[in-house]
């Protein structure tokens, strides 16, 4: 890039990223996006569009139309070669197939001579691959300032020598733009830097300075040697940043820069994979496709290995390795370091009477990049026949079925590629005017994973993708320049989070009993959360050999009333929940209090008089107060990390204590003070009452106030738990000892239900995860059966039936075929056939049909068999409707069930024969006469 060229870009630095801010606001509907030039047209290309339906919001990539490029145009002279002749050399794939012959060389393309040179195709690079390509790892100066407009800028400089001439490299990042490129060092700045905006030339000083160029109408001129701070004070003029740009000096910026670009670099990629066959245009019938053909067979051994789910250890792409819920089978490949799991659609999950087929494009409508393989000669593949917010490039590969039916069983498999993209996409290599048929070999397979990988790169700059990545990258500069800046007010280094990630400067460390020294070198928490998880688990060996670490025991009924012990330790369970908080030590919120457990109160800051709140300022980047937040996630170790850091917490004061005053006594200066400048507490009854700075306490309080704590409750150390089953307690005390618990679907009802009860919204929000994640047909009656207990007290319970209702709604007929059907309560089946299954109405007769017959079976009841039968039927009637049965379904299933009123029936039918629906209801009106003569009245 030339030198005027870049410090154009740099002048438009600011409102390019401005602008780049405001359009990833908008709708990608409400922006235009201009065509690149390798986008086809009807006009200009004979074989448009190029086996695709043209779709509005998409662009096709031309195969025919040369492109004029430096590199086309000097191949093109080099060899001779017309452009015209370029384009005739480029068959359709039967034609190529039909008319090829042995007698005249083929001239090589582009792409065939690049393979044979370099055996492989260029990879698009990403922008956040510069700094780790030219500054990381040299010696390298990285600026740093919060503009005005722009938030957090970071500008990294690095002085190299290129072609015997002094260069700087310049990397300049904001949160939505980035740009990189060399200045000849002659062309930025020295010493000092004389300018003039006088347009006259004669009043230039040639003896003083030497003219060296012309910015704009601003002349700059060059002065003895070079000095980086000019340099870096000149860039930030022409950048227009506000404050100027300040040198960062901590030693771990490097690194944390590169943390940030590898945030943004894959090297993991899904990628769909759908089957079309002659004469399939919609999503439904593309899906549906169950078996591959050699052809599609040959073609995926040419993507990837087939690999088996179950036990795969390596990128999954979201599919299941565990239970098989995905599929059996996929396809996966490691190409140059980059992991793709493919989707393919004939591998996914097949559910027949789902006619949407959820389980197949719910993985392959979350993938950016599509390849479909059209197996068809006259069938075009339309784009927005998948609708996907995510889809953003479909890569067509073609074979003719014709051609290989014509073609001799030893000619080499030949495919015909085509493209089309969204339009916030660019175009991206390599290109199909290049070539775009190709016969079987390691060159298609490396030039179509090179094609799809580098249309995966291409879409993230697409708005929707680019507005998810703005966020992350915003955040993560603002921690990187908020430490430079604490960094370079203070002189301090930042401590690293627990997790990993720095704590700026600015934020309040909650107090600890362990030195910063010794806390700073205990990092193993993973070790930290096995062995806690090791040792309070609810089994005999831990009651028999850690028994002095549990103080309280629970008793929860389980079969025939036997009463099952478990044990616990009362401070975790408390500093955990703040309803054991309540049960254990008898504290209760009052009005006015905080409903949070007491330890997330004594993490807090108290505000004193000697240490006011600073009044916050409206600069851009705010330094957060310290707040306790409530997670969103339910990982394992960082519950234990949560854990230990409270109890640490809570446990700050009493070593003091016990040194001054003993282990039975609490001097009044060790509560907690909550400082206020408006104290109205009552000096006076203090004075007089002396006795009160003395309490005593039980070694186990762990809260702010002892006088809150109910002394019977902290005496008790043996609790009934009546409101929940022994294994679902168990796991409960499990997950409240180690922060961690098994899931499965059936053990979910009983522990959401307890997630709620005990206010535990990091369990509740794991356990719908994995429901709405792991939910199958064969374990949704169990789960409804286990819910029967609960919907009636708890919201969660509601919720999650409401869940299992939705699931089950396309997949009715498998649930009545069920055997576990049959043991559902009848408010439980009343709830789903009320629920609207999209199923015939028989079958949701022949359902309850075959429900009551088994309940009258099952439970016996003192009441006559026939009159509790039609009792239940009329109930579950109540939600069938009668009208869609067809006429031939009433006479012959419903009618000899005897389970409806035959006046009922028969009203129905006539209602049927008026509407004009069905046909020939005559004729089922006296097969009913018929059959009715022949059996008894149902009624009595």
């Amino acid at each position: 890039m030339e030198c005027s060229d870049f410090m154009q870009l740099l002048r438009s630095f600011k409102p390019h990223s401005l602008g780049n801010a405001v359009a990833r606001r908008k709708s990608s509907n409400t922006l235009i996006f201009l065509l690149p030039s390798q986008a086809c047209s009807d006009e200009f290309c004979q074989e448009y569009p190029h086996n695709f339906i043209p779709a509005p919001g998409y662009w096709i990539e031309c195969s025919r139309q040369q492109i004029t490029t430096d590199l086309s145009n000097e191949r093109s002279v080099r060899d001779g070669i017309d452009p015209d002749e370029i384009e005739d050399n480029q068959f359709s794939l039967s034609e190529e197939r039909e008319f090829e012959t042995n007698d005249v060389p083929k001239k090589k393309t582009a792409i065939e001579e690049q393979w044979e040179k370099y055996q492989c195709f260029e990879l698009t690079s990403v922008e956040q691959e510069t700094y780790e390509k030219y500054f990381y790892a040299s010696e390298h100066w990285n600026y740093f300032t919060n503009d005005e407009d722009l938030g957090p800028v970071i500008l990294s400089i690095k002085q190299e020598t290129l072609n015997g001439r002094d260069q700087f490299r310049i990397l300049v990042r904001a949160i939505s733009y980035t740009v990189h490129g060399l200045i000849p060092a002659s062309c930025v700045f020295a010493d000092r830097v004389v300018i003039d905006d006088d347009d006259d030339d004669d009043d230039d000083d040639g003896d003083a300075c030497t003219v060296l160029g012309n910015m704009s109408r601003t002349r700059i001129f060059l002065v003895s040697r070079y000095n980086r701070e000019e340099v870096v004070r000149s860039l930030g003029k022409e950048v227009n940043i506000n404050p100027p740009l300040t040198l960062g000096q901590l030693p771990d910026t490097p690194e944390e820069l590169l943390k940030l670009d590898q945030a943004f670099i894959k090297s993991e990629v899904k990628v769909g994979v759908i089957y079309v066959r002659e004469e399939q245009c919609t999503e439904e019938e593309i899906l549906d496709n169950n078996e591959n053909s050699p052809l599609f067979e040959e073609f995926l051994q040419i993507l990837g290995d087939k690999v088996r789910l179950k036990g795969f250890d390596k990128y999954k792409g979201g599919l299941d390795t565990v239970h098989n819920l995905t599929g059996i089978y996929s396809v996966y490949t490691n190409w140059r370091g980059i992991e793709i799991m493919f989707h393919v659609s004939t591998l996914l999950p097949y559910e027949k009477h789902d006619t949407q087929k959820l389980q197949r494009k719910r993985h392959i409508g979350n993938d950016i990049v599509c390849v479909v393989f059209l197996e068809a000669d006259k069938t075009r593949f339309n784009p927005a026949c998948i609708k996907s917010h995510f889809l953003h490039t479909f890569i067509l590969v073609r074979v003719s079925p014709a051609a290989q039916t014509k073609s001799p069983q030893k000619e080499v498999t030949k495919y015909e590629v085509s493209v089309v993209t969204r339009d916030e996409v660019g175009a991206y290599k390599p290109y199909l005017w290049e070539q775009s048929v190709f016969e079987k070999g390691p060159m298609f397979r490396e030039w179509i994973l090179t094609k799809i990988v580098n249309g995966e790169r291409a879409s993230y700059s697409a708005p929707k993708f680019a507005r998810m990545q703005e966020r992350t990258r915003s955040q993560m500069m603002e921690d990187i320049v908020t430490n430079l800046i604490n960094h370079a007010e203070t002189g301090q280094i930042p401590k690293p989070y627990r997790r990993g990630s720095w704590r700026p400067i600015g934020h309040m460390r909650p107090f600890s009993p362990l030195l910063d020294s010794v806390r700073d070198k205990f990092e193993d928490y993973d070790q930290l959360a096995k062995d806690f998880t090791k040792v309070f688990l609810n089994n005999t060996e831990n009651v028999s050999l850690n028994a002095n670490l549990f103080d309280v025991s629970f008793l929860v009924p389980g079969q025939q009333k036997q009463k099952v012990r478990f044990i616990g330790v009362r401070a975790i369970l408390a500093v955990r929940s703040r309803v054991f908080q309540e049960m254990l030590y008898g504290i209760q919120a009052g009005f006015g209090s905080p409903q949070v457990p007491v330890a997330e109160l004594l993490a807090r800051p108290a505000p004193t008089l000697l240490s006011p709140q600073k009044p916050k300022s409206s600069n851009f980047l705010q330094v957060p107060d310290m707040e306790s937040p409530r997670p969103k996630s339910v990982p394992s170790s960082p519950m234990v990390k949560r854990a230990i850091s409270r109890l640490g917490t809570i446990t700050a004061g009493w070593g003091r204590s016990i040194r001054k005053h003993g282990s039975n006594t609490l001097q009044s200066e060790d509560r907690k003070r909550w400082a206020s400048s408006q104290d109205c507490s009552n000096k006076d009854a203090k004075d007089k009452d002396k006795a009160a700075e003395y309490l005593a306490v039980p070694r186990l309080s762990v809260y702010a106030d002892a006088q809150k704590v109910d002394r019977a409750k902290l005496a008790q150390t043996e609790f009934d738990v009546i409101e929940f089953d022994p294994e679902t307690f168990r796991i409960l005390l499990d997950y409240l000892h180690t922060g961690s618990c098994p899931l499965t679907c059936s053990n979910i009802p009983g522990l959401i239900c307890a997630a709620e009860h005990y206010d535990l919204p990091e369990l509740l929000q794991a356990c719908f995860h994995h429901a709405k994640q792991y939910l199958r047909i064969e374990i949704v009656c169990v789960m409804l059966c286990a819910l029967e207990n609960y919907y009636w007290r708890y919201t969660s319970a509601n919720d999650l039936i409401d869940m299992i209702l939705a699931f089950v709604k396309t997949r009715a007929y498998q649930l009545f075929q069920n055997p576990d059907f049959l043991t559902l309560s009848e408010s439980m089946v009343q709830t789903i056939m009320s629920s609207r299954p999209e199923v015939a109405e028989i079958k949701k007769f022949e359902a309850m049909l075959k429900w009551a017959n088994h309940r009258i079976k099952t439970k016996p009841t003192k009441l006559d068999p026939k009159l509790e039968f039609k009792c239940i039927m009329e109930r579950l009637c109540n939600d069938i409707n009668l009208y869609r049965i067809p006429p031939q379904e009433l006479v012959r299933i419903v009618l000899p069930s005897k389970a409806i009123d035959n006046e009922l029936i028969l009203k129905t039918l006539m209602v049927q024969a008026k509407s004009g629906i069905y046909r020939n209801v005559d004729s089922y009106l006296e097969a009913y006469q018929e059959n009715i003569q022949n059996q008894e009245s149902f009624d009595y």
